[in-house]
């Protein structure tokens, strides 16, 4: 459309809605302090490509200094299910920081 005010000079409507603020789950920042002397939580569950990427990464950590410590997370119902809860509270109180895989 020419603007009349301004010939020769065309507007451009670009009709996208304004998005809605992002929403983020909680992150931890360890502050920029280093990783070195660490112990870093490294969590999976069944999926196998998070069994292989949980051993790059503890051999990263260890590389770089920290400990790493590695849970396997098993099922999320009855007794298994009990027992993968209480392996996660005692696991959490072990770190000082932690990567979780997905849950499926």
């Amino acid at each position: 459309m020419n603007d009349s005010l301004n010939p020769g000079t065309i507007r451009i409507r670009h009709p996208v809605p304004e998005l809605p603020p992002a929403t983020r789950a909680p992150t931890f920042s360890l502050d920029h302090q280093p990783i070195r002397g660490l112990r870093v939580g490294l969590r999976h569950d069944a999926w196998r490509s998070w069994t292989l990427i949980c051993q790059v990464w503890a051999d990263l950590l260890r590389r770089d200094g920290a400990e790493p410590v590695v849970l396997f997370a098993g099922s999320r119902t009855g007794a298994e299910g009990e027992q993968t809860r209480a392996d996660i509270e005692k696991w959490g109180g072990q770190v000082d920081c932690a990567v979780s895989g997905i849950g499926t």
